[in-house]
């Protein structure tokens, strides 16, 4: 088959990456186009996946309205010439829209719900198949499949990722040591016109508290200003998972970085304008299993405090690697589930997850998925 995977930003470069060495390695054809969003160009050349920059990131509001459309245009003339059965993308806008006009299967796999990613109004009525979490709070009909797991286990799943010592001691950083990462996030996307992370002045303290006991590593998103005291990042991109996973206490305004460390087992304190009463499912249930904990910015002293608690804590690793070890028993492998959904050899469903009806390989008609929603 002829299969067209689209990247919108980083986290979907590690959702995709064994699913395309893997279709690869079944003799499919796999055609990785994608839009610049921080690193995903590095990442993507880092892993040696073949693909096509088709756009480079957004100018401002009005620029973001106008890459979407390059990116659409550019990606049709693409699917046109391939014909593909599948496109399958991440909360991606455009793929839905392609497949729709070139008569492919389009399956999207997302995990942040319409309320706080309003892009999805773009997305979900062009789409064959829905796959989300069985965290997920919103409903779709009959297309809508949900599954034991989150996006992060597609990569960080053990079957998938074993934490290694060596890439950090090679990088200068002794995982022996205490340190702290910070991620803080630039507040520039579509959803999230009118919010802002953590104030500078909380900012500040936060480092202040971590770095009395420890080094700090920060990344900021799109490059901003990092607070006097800490470091930025000592490892390239592809390294920072196993950053995650060493450090003693991992905050986080930015979802991805945060879901990744809780995952990981690591401490992990959010403070986010998201947070709170309209949370999006996939921070309950891991708030649920005690990997994260969240606070809304306007609480931003308690989350402060709840960091300072968690940084003293002798007992925090071995706590959050039992929980770890809970969440990894009632969860499963998210890229052999996604590989099963376009593969015949994968027509049995996978322990934990919704029984599907195959598509034809073909691209043609596909079974009507069975919702537990």
């Amino acid at each position: 088959m002829d299969i067209i995977i689209t990247i919108q930003h980083a986290a979907n470069v590690h959702f995709f990456k064994h699913v395309v060495r893997e279709l690869e390695t079944a003799d499919h054809d796999v055609h990785v186009f994608a839009r610049e969003k921080g690193v995903a160009g590095r990442l993507l050349d880092a892993y040696d996946i073949d693909h096509e920059l088709l756009c480079g990131e957004p100018d401002g509001w009005i620029g973001l309205g106008l890459t979407q459309l390059s990116y659409e245009v550019r990606l049709l003339r693409r699917a046109r010439a391939i014909d593909p059965a599948y496109i399958v993308s991440s909360h991606g806008i455009a793929a839905t829209h392609v497949a729709t006009l070139v008569g492919a299967e389009s399956h999207v796999y997302i995990d942040t719900e319409t309320a706080v990613n309003t892009g999805n109004r773009l997305t979900l009525p062009f789409a064959d198949a829905l796959y989300t979490p069985e965290s997920f709070r919103e409903e779709y009909g009959d297309n809508h499949v949900t599954y034991s797991g989150y996006h992060e286990l597609a990569y960080l799943h053990p079957d998938r990722f074993e934490p290694d010592p060596s890439v950090l001691r090679r990088n200068g950083v002794d995982p022996d040591e205490r340190y702290a990462v910070l991620r803080f996030g630039a507040w520039n996307g579509n959803h999230d016109v009118g919010k802002a992370g953590i104030s500078p002045e909380g900012r500040r303290e936060i480092v202040d508290v971590l770095a009395a006991d420890g080094q700090v590593y920060v990344s900021v998103e799109g490059d901003g200003p990092i607070p006097g005291g800490s470091e930025s990042l000592p490892v390239p991109p592809e390294a920072f998972h196993h950053l995650l996973a060493f450090a003693d206490i991992v905050v986080g305004e930015v979802a991805t970085t945060t879901l990744e460390a809780g995952v990981l087992g690591t401490p992990t304190v959010r403070i986010s304008p998201f947070a709170g009463s309209n949370e999006m499912g996939k921070f309950r249930e891991l708030e649920e299993y005690g990997l994260v904990q969240s606070f809304h910015t306007t609480r931003e002293a308690e989350g402060i405090e709840a960091i300072e608690r968690l940084y003293r804590d002798p007992d925090a690793a071995e706590t959050w690697a039992d929980r770890r070890e809970t969440l990894l028993e009632e969860t499963i492998d998210v890229s052999e589930y996604v590989l099963s959904q376009l593969l015949e050899d994968g027509s049995e469903p996978i322990p934990g997850t919704q029984e599907w009806s195959k598509p034809e390989p073909d691209g043609g008609e596909h079974g009507e998925p069975i919702s537990n929603r």
